[in-house]
């Protein structure tokens, strides 16, 4: 049986009127923005929960439909004055686990005593009472959101349980940031985000050479600091372009298939432009390094999900039987077929099938695909159908 490798619950009561408000931010954002239908998204399953059927009870959640499962508790004055809600909620307790996590969030005065019931830590809680505006409020936790549940993927402890092991510890994003810059024109940036995370967040980064010892060699460094929990973030200004070692950084990140974010700070021009810094997200520099934080850790999910969905999928229709699959969780370019040119030569008794995540290329960027070589196929979950 097919299980989604996450599934993310938003719960709350139907009398909370901002309920839905925060149900359809975490759908647009963990799921799929309905406004580019077309873009790249996270596809996470998530699901409702915020009303009972006329025998007053609320569709249970099945653990076993998913390997992971998060669960976002809304908590206001209507869901705790509410019996039937306090039941459901103390169900789903005992069904918690490290597989399993549910974040409660506190909007209302009364939250912490719903959560005291219920044996809840307060340290648990995610608090958006401390600002009345609900934008304010989504930003919030959004980000906490996207740290744990990073974390759940990478089976890694929640924030929670790092601070129910060690209060004195504040416990570490789970990605580390590589941060890829020119020193003529993009150190003073690049420190700046870096005193920012260690100072806020006690993040882990790697910043070329202040974080390479004497007498290792720095190309060895790169290769040995990538991996699947880092994300790297490209500085990317009028000199970046220019200098060797960026473009040996940012070849290594896409040889190891690591999430790369570009924050654009070209300030009068790039005399020319590294050709394997595209098919990846860029964010213009807006002085929001939170910003920044978010996109690099979702780029991490997007990579961890689609890695297990499409792996998951070529199990369940046992596509391996017909073809050599090798997984893409970026949509495909021609630098990819360093590696697929590679496994079809190593491989000759079966054909080659690269999966991506949805959607699919348009016809163009197929088209340049398939002109270096007609006998690769690439294909996403959706069009899979026709080589079952």
């Amino acid at each position: 049986m097919y299980t989604s490798p996450l599934a993310i619950y938003v719960l709350w009561h139907p009398n909370f009127s901002d309920g839905l408000f925060f149900a359809n931010k975490i759908y647009q954002n963990f799921n799929r923005d309905t406004d580019y239908v077309l873009s790249r998204n996270l596809n996470i399953p998530v699901f409702y929960r915020n009303k009972a059927n006329r025998n007053n009870e609320i569709l249970s959640i099945n653990f076993q439909e998913s390997d992971k499962n998060a669960i976002v508790l809304l908590i206001d004055n209507n869901m705790f004055n509410d019996a039937i809600w306090e039941e459901y909620v103390s169900n789903l307790l005992s069904n918690l686990d490290e597989n399993n996590r549910i974040y409660p969030v506190e909007l209302s005065s009364v939250s912490n005593y719903f959560l005291e019931e219920k044996k809840f830590p307060r340290f648990q809680s995610i608090n958006l009472m401390k600002t009345n505006d609900l934008d304010k409020q989504w930003e919030i936790l959004k980000s906490r959101l996207l740290h744990d549940i990073a974390r759940m993927m990478l089976d890694l402890q929640s924030v929670n349980e790092v601070v129910k092991t060690n209060t004195v510890i504040t416990p570490r994003p789970p990605v580390k940031l590589f941060l890829s810059h020119a020193k003529a024109d993009g150190e003073e940036l690049a420190i700046s985000f870096k005193n920012y995370i260690e100072n806020n967040l006690k993040a882990n980064t790697f910043f070329d050479t202040n974080d390479i010892a004497d007498g290792y060699d720095f190309s060895d460094e790169i290769n040995r600091n990538i991996d699947k929990n880092t994300a790297m973030i490209v500085f990317l200004t009028d000199a970046y372009s220019t200098r060797e070692w960026c473009q040996i950084e940012v070849s290594t990140a896409k040889r190891k298939k690591c999430p790369i974010v570009v924050v654009h700070h070209i300030q009068k021009q790039e005399r020319r432009s590294f050709p394997y810094l595209g098919n990846v997200p860029t964010i213009k520099w807006n002085g929001s390094f939170n910003d920044i934080i978010d996109l690099a850790i979702i780029q991490v999910l997007v990579n961890l999900f689609a890695q297990k969905f499409l792996e998951k999928h070529i199990t369940l229709y046992n596509l391996e039987k017909k073809y050599h699959c090798h997984i893409l969780s970026n949509p495909p370019e021609l630098f990819n077929y360093l590696d697929i040119l590679k496994l079809r030569q190593e491989n000759t008794d079966k054909p080659v099938l690269v999966l991506y995540p949805d959607p699919p290329l348009g016809n163009e960027e197929l088209k340049i695909l398939n002109e270096v070589n007609n006998d690769i196929n690439f294909v996403t979950p959706s069009h899979s159908f026709q080589y079952l």
